[in-house]
């Protein structure tokens, strides 16, 4: 039989886990639900294109995510190196949020037009050609590895589910734009975009 103690503990830590979790969601997510249209009002964010789209997906893929950040924080120090912090309608269109808080490499959050395509194509293939001091590994095979286009469709419908306006003809017009593009074009693609 379980000591009376050991069992009341028990229940202490699951009702206490309960209040923090409703709390969190009162917080953080409630607040959100209320807030959506005022958020896509201010926004100057426009959903990914196709080929942005399977960029993001080779981001992630790639683990780049894992070494870059993309929130600038409100904190001077930040906001002298990557630029302007992140706002909450920044976002709206990130399913799932890239925020992040390890910066290995530098943040990405205002990153878009910042370097020219060559300069991201060289970086990407050979990091200290153009940055002598980066830690960053090689990604040659990107410039190998071709895109089919034939799951973007289905990202977009879903992503549209979620509240991206993806329009019917965004949509089917997707898979031409990201066939025969490679995973260094799509990924480029998606650089460019961010903090436009």
């Amino acid at each position: 039989m379980l000591n009376k103690d050991f069992t009341q503990s028990v229940w202490i830590l699951i009702i206490s886990v309960i209040v923090v979790a409703s709390f969190s969601l009162l917080t953080w997510v409630v607040p959100d639900l209320f807030m959506k249209d005022e958020l896509i009002e201010k926004s100057k964010m426009k959903p990914y294109s196709a080929l942005q789209l399977a960029g993001r997906d080779i981001y992630i893929s790639e683990g780049c995510h894992t070494c870059h950040s993309q929130m600038v924080r409100p904190l001077p120090a930040e906001v002298a190196r990557y630029g302007e912090a992140t706002k909450a309608e920044d976002d709206i269109y990130e399913y799932p949020n890239l925020w992040g808080s390890k910066r290995t490499g530098p943040d990405l959050a205002n990153l878009g037009r910042k370097y020219s395509d060559q300069w991201h194509q060289l970086h990407l293939m050979d990091p200290r050609s153009v940055v002598p001091t980066s830690i960053m590994p090689a990604y040659p095979w990107l410039f190998e590895k071709v895109l089919d286009g034939e799951d973007v469709a289905d990202k977009m419908e879903a992503l549209r589910i979620l509240g991206v306006p993806y329009t019917d003809e965004e949509i089917d017009k997707g898979r031409l734009q990201v066939r025969n593009k490679t995973h260094a074009d799509a990924l480029i693609s998606y650089l460019q975009s961010l903090g436009e």
